[in-house]
């Protein structure tokens, strides 16, 4: 009697776990569909790194005292292609300041392409981003291009939000021409901070 009721109660565990297991699956492991949408909110920090010049005999200059350590925040939309693929744009801004405390701003808007794995409650999303900047310090104003590689993690609460870390490598290319064509400079920076995801 008791083997069968110990049988019994392991039955119904096993029962209880497996359907468990199957929402889970449902609802973690394919949270998008073709269609499906998502609105990012992203703060942290934007870390300049370096700069190239590649028509200078100097190529290679570290920010240094050039720039402090900056913040930055962006708004992104984005729908998904199917179940792993998205495709979406982004509004950007940055801020750090010179040693003259002059304010250097970036301001990219880009269109983004992006990778989801998909590992039962987390996330890890591969981003490839190209687009325009503003990029402003005091007065001096040059509209140009912008490159940008990420990666994140995220952690789905449940179905609607998802929350995480975000990292972006930012690739930012001031480009002259003719006479001028020695103060063309390549600005890299590091794009690193938080980040929620509202799905739906």
């Amino acid at each position: 009697m008791n083997k069968k009721l110990y049988l019994i109660v392991l039955l119904i565990l096993f029962i209880s776990v497996f359907s468990y297991a199957q929402e889970t699956e449902e609802k973690f492991l394919e949270p998008y569909s073709q269609g499906s949408q998502t609105f990012s909110i992203n703060l942290g920090l934007l870390v300049p790194l370096f700069i190239l010049f590649p028509n200078q005999d100097t190529v290679y200059v570290p920010f240094g005292d050039q720039l402090s350590l900056g913040g930055s925040g962006s708004l992104e939309w984005a729908t998904f292609l199917n179940s792993r693929w998205s495709l979406g744009v982004g509004l950007a801004g940055s801020f750090a300041f010179t040693p003259q405390k002059n304010t250097h701003s970036l301001i990219p808007i880009t269109a983004n392409l992006t990778y989801n794995f998909i590992f039962n409650a987390f996330e890890v999303p591969l981003i490839v981003g190209a687009g325009v900047v503003v990029n402003q310090v005091d007065s001096q104003v040059y509209f140009g291009s912008i490159a940008k590689l990420g990666a994140g993690f995220f952690w789905n609460m449940n179905a609607e939000w998802a929350f995480g870390l975000r990292t972006q490598y930012w690739i930012v290319p001031e480009i002259y021409f003719d006479s001028n064509s020695d103060k063309t400079a390549y600005g890299n920076f590091l794009d690193i901070g938080l980040s929620a995801k509202f799905h739906f």
